[in-house]
């Protein structure tokens, strides 16, 4: 089943989301009451936390929803969106709300976001002078905010990002992911490598585009799922260096390779992490001490990227399994929970 049109998420989902958001704010000061209460019972203040995070994340939603309304009225009805002014209202938005989730998050959580060994990737980042394309390890709860916030808050770029075409059921998402550069995609169907060559072609040097290659977070039965997709589509090298790889799944080259033909002359970044909480239990796990998410980035200049799509294939290959022996380094070194 698809996503409902545009009018009934506008009228019909929207308008719920906002009264869901209000009331969690309203009741804020019983629901902080009952946390208190609960807290004794459940080893600690882990209610008290989620229940701050919770508040923080609504009230941000609705400033941000309401934003939008009022930027879609100066914007003329809509009728100037595109313009460069509305667009860079837009990610101011974005960015106040990933910058105030992410602080939420990383404080209530108790958990410390590290950058190490990533210089040169930083640089460029940082310098804005030209478009770089992201392409990211998929693993854990958050990694999606973790990178957004770097990209937005720390190195002031616009990103562009592919979605599931569900995340639109979120207003707030819906809004600005459909007024921002984005594509959201049906992974079930539909031309994804066309829609991400078509969002990253208009790219400037101050845009990065997001990529997650694996699709959805890893785990060991995703992992065992991609090998057996490549082996039943002859792809027996690509299966054997997938094998070999235990912490991340094989990359699905087409979306990659579609924004590389997009923007040939961007800088390529990838990025690997440790440390990510891997569900909802482990987040409830971690509030009870302190812990570290390490991020390691490398860059790839547009020059040293391959020209030959074959050769493009197993160069993404090669870096996935530079980022699997890393994580596997790092998990050794840099255990999840270490302070």
């Amino acid at each position: 089943m698809g996503v409902p049109p545009i009018l009934v998420r506008r009228l019909a989902i929207a308008p719920v989301v906002v009264l869901v958001d209000g009331a969690i704010v309203v009741v804020s000061p019983l629901l902080g009451l009952v946390a208190a209460l609960a807290s004794p019972l459940a080893g600690g203040w882990r209610p008290m936390r989620v229940v701050g995070i919770a508040v923080e994340y609504a009230a941000r939603h609705l400033v941000c929803m309401f934003a939008c309304l009022v930027l879609w009225v100066a914007s003329g009805f809509g009728r100037r969106m595109g313009s460069p002014r509305m667009q860079r209202a837009h990610y101011a938005v974005l960015r106040w709300f990933v910058a105030g989730v992410h602080r939420s998050m990383t404080r209530r959580v108790r958990v410390g976001v590290r950058v190490a060994d990533s210089a040169a990737a930083e640089e460029v980042l940082s310098g804005g002078q030209r478009p770089v394309i992201v392409l990211s390890r998929h693993a854990g709860e958050g990694d999606s905010l973790l990178i957004l916030h770097d990209l937005l808050c720390r190195h002031n770029r616009r990103p562009r990002v592919v979605m599931h075409e569900a995340l639109q059921l979120d207003p707030l998402i819906d809004v600005l992911g459909n007024r921002l550069p984005n594509r959201f995609v049906d992974p079930r169907g539909g031309d994804i490598e066309r829609e991400i060559a078509i969002m990253a072609s208009t790219l400037g040097d101050d845009g990065a585009v997001l990529i997650f290659p694996e699709g959805a977070n890893f785990t060991p039965a995703r992992r065992a799922r991609a090998i057996q997709r490549l082996l039943e589509r002859g792809h027996h090298q690509e299966a054997a260096w997938a094998s070999e790889m235990e912490h991340v799944s094989a990359p699905r080259p087409g979306g990659a390779l579609a924004a590389l033909g997009a923007v040939p002359h961007a800088d390529v970044v990838f990025v690997g992490h440790v440390g990510a909480p891997t569900g909802v239990g482990e987040i409830w796990r971690r509030m009870c001490a302190d812990s570290t998410v390490e991020l390691r980035m490398w860059l790839v200049g547009a020059d040293e990227v391959p020209s030959e799509h074959d050769e493009q294939i197993d160069w993404l290959f090669g870096w996935w399994r530079t980022l699997d022996r890393w994580v596997d380094e790092r998990k050794e070194q840099f255990p999840p929970g270490a302070a």
